[in-house]
């Protein structure tokens, strides 16, 4: 297994770590802070309202179809784990801050 900062690369999927952020003045992908993507939505945090929200604007960010993208845990919590198709690592890449010169 292969681990980043925010996804572990198994054998056939990814692991996406993700905080959610509810109630935002838009979506998108905030970036990546304490090993977690930071994924903000304007649905609230009730029903499972920001889970579908937060699922819509990864599967976009990644370039994935809805149903690619699959809550694994947390569906209660800000943070969450999903599973994407192993193909996004790529696209996951991109998602990182650039490296600090060194």
């Amino acid at each position: 297994m292969h681990e980043s900062s925010f996804y572990t690369v198994g054998d056939r999927e990814v692991l996406l770590r993700v905080k959610a952020k509810p109630h935002a003045r838009e979506d998108g992908v905030i970036g990546v802070r304490a090993g977690e993507l930071l994924v903000a939505v304007r649905a609230p945090a009730e029903k499972g309202k920001a889970n579908e929200e937060v699922i819509r604007v990864v599967a976009r960010a990644l370039g994935l179809p809805r149903e690619s993208v699959v809550l694994k845990s947390g569906g209660g919590s800000p943070h969450k784990v999903f599973q994407v198709p192993r193909e996004a690592v790529a696209a996951l890449e991109k998602l990182l801050p650039p490296e600090e010169p060194g």
